[in-house]
């Protein structure tokens, strides 16, 4: 999302606002003995727990811009999942998914998927679908005079 758009959003938005959503990202990447609460982030901004909560499930804005905020902040922890994922390559026991990760990230791998599809408009006659069951009938006698 370019600064542009940032822009836009926060111009939709409250200072309070702003500052919750920026807590409300704070929140989820903090370690859970450091998290705070809703309730927490609530009474700091100078609102209700119920303003907070409508706010972070019914204000658009204020979702997407919670969203670009974290988005903003993963992009800047890039080099550290790279190097976790490396981590998983180069240990002891290399992981497969690593590296199946590895090489889907570089467009090594790409995942083909075949779809065939029947002409559902093709017609047969009466007569080619008479034939069929007659040889249909002739299998299932043959089979109950095995029997």
């Amino acid at each position: 999302m370019s600064d542009k758009k940032k822009a836009a959003l926060e111009a939709r938005l409250e200072g309070r606002q702003i500052k919750a959503a920026l807590l409300c990202v704070e929140r989820e990447f903090a370690a859970e003995d450091e998290r705070k609460s809703f309730d927490e982030i609530a009474e700091e901004i100078g609102i209700s727990r119920q303003s907070l909560f409508k706010w972070r499930t019914q204000n658009r804005a204020f979702i997407e811009y919670v969203n670009y905020v974290a988005d903003d902040f993963l992009a800047s922890e890039r080099a550290y999942v790279y190097r976790q994922l490396m981590k998983t390559i180069n240990g002891p026991q290399p992981s497969v998914k690593g590296i199946d990760l590895y090489f889907k990230r570089h467009g090594l791998i790409t995942q083909q998927v075949a779809v065939e599809s029947k002409d559902a408009t093709s017609t047969r006659s009466n007569e080619e679908i008479t034939q069929e069951l007659e040889e249909l009938d002739t299998l299932l006698a043959d089979v109950d005079g095995e029997e």
